[in-house]
């Protein structure tokens, strides 16, 4: 099943490993999900790297280790490939416009998105699985 990943669950997997990272974590053993992402996702990661490995109170080891395993489990897909769909994303997230590319590939790609973005779940036309949805998806 393809699902678009929303920057939030990568930085709660790294402040927590609550429900988010469980999700990669039994998607690593039963390969459940497909998870794709817009290349605008590093750079959002990137950007806040700093301030989430602080607050993650982790060691740069154990950082980078949760880091890495979950982006292995992500395709990143070029804005290229969805800029077909901005225009309407940005219409239906017009006061929610940091959330525009994820949407814009979920309707590319006709699929969901995993976010735990309350606002996000509320504006979005496509399906927006919180943690705790995805996890009751294993099961």
């Amino acid at each position: 099943m393809l699902i678009v990943i929303d920057v939030n669950v990568i930085i709660s997997s790294l402040l927590s490993k609550g429900d988010s990272f469980k999700v990669f974590a039994l998607n690593d053993i039963v390969n459940k999900f497909k998870f794709v992402a817009p290349e605008f996702l590093l750079i959002e990661l990137e950007k806040h790297k700093q301030e989430i490995f602080k607050r993650s109170k982790l060691s740069k080891q154990e950082f980078d280790e949760i880091l890495e395993f979950v982006i292995e489990q992500i395709t990143f897909i070029s804005k290229s490939q969805f800029t077909d769909y901005l225009i309407k994303a940005k219409e239906i997230l017009s006061k929610h416009q940091k959330d525009v590319q994820y949407l814009a590939l979920a309707l590319k790609l006709d699929c969901s998105i995993f976010s735990g973005d309350k606002i996000f779940k509320q504006l979005s036309p496509k399906k927006v699985l919180s943690p705790k949805e995805m996890l009751n998806m294993f099961y």
